[in-house]
């Protein structure tokens, strides 16, 4: 038995195979591998270079081969097939599930290559496999399987045991699926109904369940994981436009999925994409990170530009810059806490169960809350610094003296302090919110819209409130900055 508390394949274990591989001891390491699970030794073997990840696949028995390749990572499970040769790729492709082959074939940028493989494949498996490689990768076609029992009305439920006993699928099977003579889907029969049946003879038409949800080869992955997710569903049958049942979906199938979108969202929240996984140039690097970090770039010279043009304002009350980087990092840090949770609620579909101005309404409201909280904790703060330092003591004479505010210059500082902060969260918040909601009406990807871009609105609306705030406290000193330039 797998103690999940005990990880196979701890950092010694790995250091031990490390240690076989340099002394290339290969006997030894067949017989170690042979012991492991196919997803632990997918996960020893990913770690190596391309020579050593041969090598290593190399060592396994023929029968783990099928399984190990499947649980690979798709460009190194390619890899694989592509550096052996075709007759050899083909035997092993040929015993794996038709959509993990379509996935490893899918990936091989020589389609020559891909072609020799799947005519060294048996005719059957060949004609899957090539069926689902013409589906996009991210749709509900690309990613199902064309394993499983199909049968018609008419057969009883002693046909459809044998058919289980009889299929050679390595996919488990969950239902059996009732279809006409065009193989248009009709219905569906778990196992479990199956096995309760006590009348062995009953037709499978009269025991079916014809309220079956099924997804067409189109749909996106994401929208069949969140589907299976809500009905808490192991399999869902897929079909084309007019109803024909094409294949499956399995639950596994649907965690991956939810996996994969994961890190797609964590990646584009960074300003990247998964492309760039993987052993890719310098270059190419650039590339996909460049676009976000111009924008960045830009919103930094139009920050500059906004204190530059309000800079002899500012230089008259000199104090007040020592609290832009709080009001800044505070407004943009709000902006993106509102963005990420309205890209989980989008993502879980609950956002989408409600009106964009109940959504708007709640993040604003929360943002006003955190902005008085806070605000008034600048508040105090800048009071004890104007008080209590001798370099703000200095500053609160400055504004006493330019402002002519005498003993109120502090509480004025440190209103205008406490007032901005107050309302770029506000802001922060409610934009925040209100761009993840715009862009998933749009059908654009939500997350998008955080990382860079919140943080740079943010900076930019943080800024101008900041400045808008103290003018507004301060109007008295416009006549001293015009006489000033």
């Amino acid at each position: 038995m797998i103690d999940p508390e005990t990880p196979i394949l701890s950092p010694e274990r790995k250091e031990h195979f490390d240690d076989l591989v340099e002394k290339g001891l290969w006997g030894q390491i067949s017989a170690e591998l042979a012991d492991l699970p196919p997803a632990d030794i997918a996960e020893l073997l990913s770690h190596y270079d391309e020579e050593g990840l041969a090598k290593l696949f190399e060592c396994l028995p023929a029968t783990l081969k099928p399984d190990v390749l499947a649980e690979l990572p798709a460009d190194l499970a390619a890899g694989l097939a592509a550096a052996m040769p075709a007759s050899d790729a083909a035997d092993i492709v040929n015993e794996m599930a038709p959509d993990d082959a379509a996935d490893v074939l899918g990936e091989l940028d020589d389609k020559e290559v891909s072609s020799k493989i799947i005519e060294g494949m048996d005719d059957e498996n060949a004609d899957d496999v090539s069926r689902l490689m013409t589906y996009p990768e991210d749709s509900a076609g690309g990613i199902m399987t064309t394993d499983l029992v199909a049968l018609h009305p008419e057969q009883t439920v002693d046909d459809a045991l044998d058919a289980i006993a009889r299929s050679e699928d390595d996919e488990h099977v969950y239902q059996v699926y009732v279809v006409d003579a065009e193989d248009r889907l009709l219905g569906a029969i778990t196992i479990w109904d199956l096995l309760r049946q006590k009348a062995r003879s009953a037709k499978l038409g009269d025991i079916m369940a014809t309220d079956v949800l099924s997804v067409r080869s189109d749909t996106d992955q994401a929208d069949v994981a969140e589907m299976m997710a809500k009905y808490d569903l192991s399999v869902v049958p897929v079909v084309d436009d007019r109803g024909y049942l094409l294949g499956r979906i399995t639950h596994d199938d649907a965690t991956d999925i939810i996996k994969e979108e994961a890190e797609e969202d964590i990646l584009n929240l960074a300003g990247t994409t998964d492309d760039e996984l993987g052993n890719v140039s310098a270059w190419r690097s650039c590339w996909y990170r460049l676009p976000w970090l111009f924008i960045t770039l830009l919103g930094g010279v139009v920050t500059a530009s906004i204190m530059s043009s309000f800079g002899k304002v500012f230089g008259l009350v000199i104090v007040l810059a020592a609290f832009i980087p709080n009001v800044m990092g505070m407004g943009g840090n709000t902006g993106l806490q509102s963005s990420v949770l309205m890209i989980r609620e989008i993502a879980s579909g609950s956002g989408r169960r409600h009106s964009l101005g109940r959504l708007f309404l709640h993040e604003l409201r929360t943002g006003a809350l955190m902005g008085i909280i806070c605000g008034i904790g600048i508040f105090l703060s800048a009071l004890a610094i104007l008080y209590a330092t001798p370099s703000g003591r200095e500053g609160a004479a400055a504004v006493a003296q330019n402002a002519g505010l005498g003993a109120c210059a502090p509480f004025a500082v440190a209103a205008t302090a406490g007032l901005a902060l107050f309302c770029a969260m506000t802001f922060a918040a409610g934009f925040g919110a209100v761009v993840p909601i715009v862009l998933d009406r749009l059908k654009i990807d939500t997350a998008v819209a955080s990382g860079p871009f919140i943080s740079v609105m943010d900076d930019i609306s943080a800024l101008l409130i900041y400045y808008g705030v103290a003018l507004l406290l301060f109007a008295r000193l416009l006549p001293a900055a015009g006489a000033a330039g």
